[in-house]
């Protein structure tokens, strides 16, 4: 399993890379600047951990930004 952590806006982001059947399943686990946790369910699945953990950490800042993020 890979992991790695991102801070993005007072967030911390843990994406996380599970190797399932020569597959890795990308998942997330986002705090919040108060430090509540919450984990996602499987966001796709990828051919290798970078990819895996690249995708969760872009669909968590996605997640934050919100509607920010598309219109500035």
């Amino acid at each position: 399993m890979a992991s790695l952590e991102v801070n993005y806006r007072g967030f911390l982001l843990r994406p996380i890379a599970d190797l399932k059947d020569g597959q890795y399943v990308s998942m997330l686990v986002v705090e919040n600047p108060e430090g509540v946790e919450r984990g996602s369910g499987t966001l796709g699945t990828f051919e290798n951990a970078e990819a895996a953990c690249q995708y969760a950490v872009e669909c968590g800042m996605a997640q934050i930004d919100g509607p920010r993020a598309r219109h500035p």
